[in-house]
């Protein structure tokens, strides 16, 4: 397994600060607000890490796409998501029978704006929680799949801001599927893509409400 070299004892103290404090702390703060500054929040995360990026002499630009790790993981990724579409079918149908296909078969016009402007969402976090993080917080993990878990933890972490306990563990086993697959890949866009599959699969079959809520802890 490849392995990384670790930064200064200085320097790493400030990284895992700066990782707390992003990573934990801010997604926790997130829950005393509104839900509609979570989607705000989300997608100006990602304008920002981007900008930090383009900004960093370090990093190689051609890695907000990562065009060249497509062709080779594509076919990992299309199969990875059918089988993980036919879990979220089964567990639906399992658990909650009643709201199978119930958002596109009653809102089918929202529906379709949600399968759109998800993808949106899911390249955010990808930038977000896998380029940006790999690139700044990568050498603070020996090898890769201590990475590959850190990403998906903290990924699963995030998912406080939505309310609902049962979208933690969910989110972090995702995570570790999209970090698995940016590290061997290198592709923010094939991890983008992976992403907006499986949260279009969740949102059509019926479990958008795990991972969406307008209800506050704290509204009462």
């Amino acid at each position: 397994m490849a392995t990384t070299r670790l930064p200064a004892e200085g320097s790493a103290r400030r990284r895992v600060a700066e990782l707390a404090l992003l990573f934990t702390v801010g997604p926790a703060l997130l829950t005393l607000g509104p839900r509609w500054l979570v989607s705000i929040c989300i997608l100006a995360s990602g304008l920002l890490c981007t900008a930090v990026l383009l900004r960093d002499p370090t990093f190689s630009r051609r890695d907000l796409l990562g065009t060249a790790g497509i062709r080779p993981g594509l076919g990992v990724v299309l199969r990875r998501a059918l089988l993980v579409s036919l879990g979220l079918l089964v567990v639906t149908v399992v658990t909650v029978p009643q709201s199978l296909f119930t958002f596109p078969r009653h809102r089918t016009l929202i529906w379709l704006l949600v399968m759109v402007l998800y993808p949106l969402s899911a390249w955010a976090q990808e930038i977000v929680f896998r380029t940006f993080f790999f690139h700044r917080y990568g050498r603070l993990f020996a090898t890769a799949r201590r990475r590959i878990w850190a990403s998906g933890l903290i990924f699963g972490w995030a998912h406080v801001v939505v309310n609902n306990l049962a979208a933690i563990p969910l989110a972090a086993v995702a995570g570790l599927l999209f970090a698995s697959t940016y590290e061997r890949s290198r592709s923010t866009l094939l991890v983008s893509i992976e992403h907006a599959l499986y949260g279009d699969v969740v949102f059509t079959v019926g479990l958008g409400a795990l991972f969406y809520s307008s209800a506050r802890w704290l509204a009462h």
